[in-house]
């Protein structure tokens, strides 16, 4: 019986080390789940600042000219009173007009940014840029469309917003012209929690649901392998120690006289 019970334990034993393995497997994979999210989002925060389109350098952008017969607009749908949420993508729509008659313009790199609206100079965030392919001959029109996303963790308050437009001529000179440059909002975000947040919290949240499972199990599985290693005890069977409760009433009667059934045979 004891070696019985030890066979039990040691198997109850092993299949805790493997719930346990399992658990701790599980616990890793959501852990890694979640450095990937969260690698993701920092990825898209740390965007590098954006290049330039050929032939211009970050220093002198303010000081090129727009070119002679060209005008730019822009509307934003679905956000005409300037208020952007932060984190979600905002639509820009870009008109660029060639009223030149004689050159035609080839619209290359649109890009834009955050800046403080104390100082138009002071950059917040940088947008990342969009290359085109576009020319729009003279007495023509054309509309680009441009989109870009305030950062989810920027403070909602009030910014600059700078849109910028770049293009070159028939002799291959480049034209800057500022499309947007005033005052916007950017408020809380739309949702609280983006869908990567949540799933990081989630793959948190099934961390400790796995490791407090587990650690249940082996608990009462512990507690049960205990109960059935309780010592046995057991009864020797000399004459002293009858257990007269498993002995028939007919043999009693015998003992009593003074000799067993057999001995009576014998005697006989």
């Amino acid at each position: 019986e004891t070696v019985s019970t030890q066979s039990t334990w040691d198997r109850q034993l092993t299949k805790n080390h493997d719930s346990m393995r399992w658990a701790w497997l599980l616990i890793g994979v959501l852990l890694l789940s979640a450095l990937i999210a969260r690698a993701d989002d920092d990825s898209e925060t740390e965007e590098a600042e954006e290049g330039l389109p050929p032939n211009t350098d970050d220093g002198s952008d303010s000081e090129q000219n727009e070119a002679e017969g060209v005008s730019t607009t822009s509307l934003f749908p679905g956000h005409q009173d300037r208020r952007f949420p932060a984190g979600s993508e905002v639509e820009a729509l870009i008109g660029f007009e060639n009223s030149n008659e004689r050159d035609g313009f080839h619209v290359e790199f649109i890009r834009g940014s955050l800046t403080s609206p104390m100082d138009f100079q002071y950059y917040i965030q940088n947008f990342t840029g969009a290359s085109y392919n576009t020319t729009v001959a003279p007495g023509e029109e054309s509309c680009l469309l441009y989109r870009f996303k305030p950062d989810v963790s920027i403070d909602p308050r009030q910014y600059g917003l700078l849109l910028e437009v770049f293009y070159t001529d028939n002799d291959n000179e480049t034209y800057l012209s500022t499309v947007f440059n005033a005052t916007i909002d950017v408020t809380e975000p739309e949702t609280p929690l983006d869908a990567k947040t949540v799933f990081a919290h989630l793959s948190i949240i099934a961390i400790f649901a796995a490791a407090g499972l587990g650690i249940f199990k082996l608990m009462k599985r512990g507690k049960g392998s205990s109960k059935r290693r309780a010592p046995v005890e057991t009864q020797s069977t000399g004459p002293g120690n009858v257990d007269w409760d498993y002995i028939s009433a007919a043999h009693k009667t015998y003992v009593k006289r003074g000799a067993s059934p057999t001995q009576r045979r014998k005697s006989g």
